[in-house]
């Protein structure tokens, strides 16, 4: 049935693109501004690819040219305080659009500030303190280079023996999603013996994976300059959906002071690991509204609306990701098409 309603959202879409017809939704859906979600920028590779990973990738070129794009529809490119403020203002005048980029990578400093820089144009970082902690590994990575380097994956965890076959393009695909699934699917207390188990019988030295995390001296060289602004993320980034309360508690509060200890500056927003659905809803909304921030952001697809002053806790944002790098399906998103093709009437979807 997903897939049915995943079939059904992309011919309309194709439809409202060819047709142009989605401009009609844009006085209804468009809303006061939007808040964009990304996560890395880095140039691209003429290497094959794991899609799971490419897919939350953009070229430096094509955020130059979002940035070109939103200045020339005559939108403000604004902080997350300034949105927080012109919600609780009910203000009203030029649209506004924020950036924002989640987890912290090190392209955030290296890529993403000399391009903010240069226009002088505010953006936020979301930041995992277990990143520049250097206590998350980007088994993600070393997943994909496993699949891509290996014409068979073999391990064996829980007394399980898994031989994977990974010669063809779908075939690692295939067998990424499935190794992928498993290191998601396990408590976090058991997440390094499932590391343990799918990597240690290849050769893999973790420090090689490590640099593309932000350090903490690059981040409080962001915390310093006023156009940046740093958000938390948790620690670990698990899904908080699988946690008892007072663990999602833990991993918001710890983060949050974390960041605070290391800037120097209070953290006043928030965005939750994952986003959707499926990872946070009513409670976890709940938890993390009583933890002193003024916005706590999605990654449910929506415009941003006067009413949602009334629902700080759970901000929509849209998705910007590598498959997504052309500026026709970007003002179909921003006249607000996918999210009214997914929330229907409803302009502001709380859950």
């Amino acid at each position: 049935m997903n897939g049915m309603k995943h079939n059904l959202l992309n011919v309309c879409i194709g439809l409202m693109r060819y047709t142009k017809l989605y401009r009609l939704l844009c006085p209804f859906f468009i809303g006061s501004g939007v808040i964009l979600v990304l996560h890395r920028v880095l140039p691209e590779k003429s290497c094959p690819r794991i899609a799971a990973n490419s897919r939350i990738e953009i070229t430096p070129q094509f955020l130059e040219q979002l940035i070109q794009f939103f200045l020339g529809k005559g939108y403000e490119i604004v902080s997350l305080d300034t949105v927080y403020q012109r919600l609780m203002r009910s203000e009203t005048g030029s649209p506004f659009v924020c950036f924002t980029f989640d987890d912290g990578y090190a392209d955030a400093f290296e890529v993403i500030y000399p391009l903010f820089k240069k226009y002088q144009l505010p953006y936020a970082v979301y930041v995992l303190t277990a990143f520049p902690d250097r206590e998350s590994l980007l088994w993600w990575y070393m997943l994909e280079d496993l699949v891509l380097h290996h014409d068979s994956v073999k391990f064996c965890y829980q007394k399980k023996d898994y031989n994977i076959k990974t010669v063809s393009r779908a075939e690692k695909e295939v067998a990424y999603t499935n190794i992928r699934d498993l290191f998601l699917s396990v408590p976090p207390e058991q997440m390094e013996d499932v590391v343990e188990a799918v990597f240690s019988p290849y050769s893999f030295n973790r420090q090689d994976y490590a640099d593309q995390q932000m350090s903490w001296e690059q981040i409080v060289t962001l915390a310093q300059d006023p156009l940046v602004t740093i958000g938390a993320h948790t620690v670990h980034h698990y899904n908080l959906k699988q946690l008892t309360p007072d663990q999602v508690l833990w991993e918001i509060q710890a983060g949050k002071k974390r960041l605070e200890e290391k800037t120097g500056q209070q953290i006043h927003h928030f965005a939750y690991p994952f986003g959707s659905s499926k990872e946070a809803g009513s409670r976890e909304y709940k938890l993390a509204a009583g933890c002193g921030f003024d916005t706590m952001t999605t990654v449910c697809e929506g415009n941003i609306f006067p009413e949602h002053r009334q629902h700080l806790e759970c901000l929509p944002r849209v998705e910007i990701t590598g498959r997504h790098q052309d500026l026709t399906l970007v003002d179909l998103r921003r006249c607000g098409l996918v999210a009214f093709l997914r929330n229907g009437l409803k302009r502001v979807a709380a859950e």
